[in-house]
């Protein structure tokens, strides 16, 4: 399978908003996906990497690099909705997104990255343990 992972672009937000459906079982604003995308591609510090089996997207995940204040100041990357197609899942896709990001990070100069994943989502924990990230239970978040 070859699977190339790159930049996404205006005209993947069917295809993301297809594989949203699966993440978060909803349909997300094609049109809103893809003023996001303009505005995202046009700041440095933002990556959304899709992967492609030949020109379709199966797989998507977004990295964010945040400037920190601490120590020595080192930003680092945020990473946010991560989905790989049920159909690929397993096949290494979600490895070479996370791969990408992690390139991403490090010519950002970024110390770590984090991400949090929902408690029910015990695939996905082993998944990122399996690719070197440490689960914690010092996660937390609000919904406004």
């Amino acid at each position: 399978m070859d699977i190339k992972v790159r930049v996404a672009k205006k005209d993947d937000a069917f295809e993301l908003s297809e594989l949203f459906v699966e993440f978060i079982g909803t349909r997300s604003n094609i049109e809103k996906i893809q003023y996001q995308l303009d505005l995202l591609h046009k700041q440095p510090n933002y990556y959304v990497a899709v992967a492609c089996l030949e020109e379709k997207v199966v797989g998507t995940a977004m990295g964010i690099v945040c400037p920190d204040i601490v120590g020595e100041c080192q930003p680092y990357l945020l990473v946010e909705n991560v989905v790989v197609s049920s159909v690929y899942q397993g096949s290494g896709i979600g490895k070479k997104l996370m791969n990408a990001l992690e390139d991403f990070a490090m010519e950002n100069l970024c110390s770590y990255i984090i991400l949090a994943s929902s408690k029910n989502r015990e695939q996905a924990h082993r998944f990122y343990e399996s690719i070197g990230y440490e689960g914690t239970k010092r996660g937390f978040i609000k919904r406004i």
